[in-house]
């Protein structure tokens, strides 16, 4: 898979969702795989925030939309209208962090709850370069989401630990899907007329 630079026409857009509670390192894994970048200052997503990537799968250009949001309770109802037309959805949890690994089975219900159960559901396991505060181990994790038929990686997005293999995965479970579900490739037709729209709005201000 080869990045481009180019962002005015896609054949694909996709549209992942990273969720989880507060802390445990979302933005920072966007931004590693997104940018190659890491800041070890912690602010507060507010909202929804959102980054991409523009990838050339053999003669397809694809847009990947990764969508940041806010893990705090109060923002609940706006991260959840944003499940909708998601292709996959990653749940983040910190293994040093045993409450965010146990309200993964809350995130879990909300997804089905708001028919986000469409979309690939991913479990990463962040900070694992964290070895000497790590409470949650790769075992108890791996067979957490096994029982569940959720696939689980385990990433540091400090140390650039598999996060570069954890969405390339998920990229090429989409693009596959993508190009035999009807359903699929409806959600990427919706989220590039989105995209086009959001495109004319921003040249129209600028004007």
């Amino acid at each position: 898979m080869n990045e481009s630079n180019t962002t005015e026409q896609f054949d694909y857009m996709m549209k992942i969702l990273t969720i989880g509670d507060s802390g445990v390192g979302k933005t920072c894994l966007i931004m590693r795989y997104t940018e190659n970048s890491f800041s070890n200052k912690f602010l507060n997503t507010i909202g929804v925030e959102c980054k991409s990537k523009t990838i050339v799968q053999g003669n397809k250009k694809v847009r990947m939309q990764l969508w940041d949001t806010a893990g705090q309770e109060r923002f609940r109802t706006i991260t959840n209208n944003y499940y909708r037309g998601a292709h996959a959805i990653a749940i983040v949890y910190d293994v040093t962090d045993r409450k965010s690994f146990e309200m993964v089975s809350s995130w879990l219900a909300e997804i089905r709850k708001s028919r986000g159960s469409e979309a690939y559901i991913f479990i990463l396991a962040n900070k694992v370069d964290m070895t000497e505060k790590r409470v949650i181990s790769e075992q108890e994790g791996a067979e957490w989401a096994k029982n569940r038929d959720l696939y689980c990686f385990e990433v540091s997005a400090k140390e650039n630990l598999g996060v570069e293999e954890a969405f390339s995965f998920i990229f090429s479970k989409i693009f596959s899907k993508m190009q035999n579900s009807p359903n699929f490739l409806a959600r990427n037709q919706e989220n590039l007329q989105l995209s086009r729209m959001e495109n004319k709005k921003s040249k129209s201000k600028k004007k």
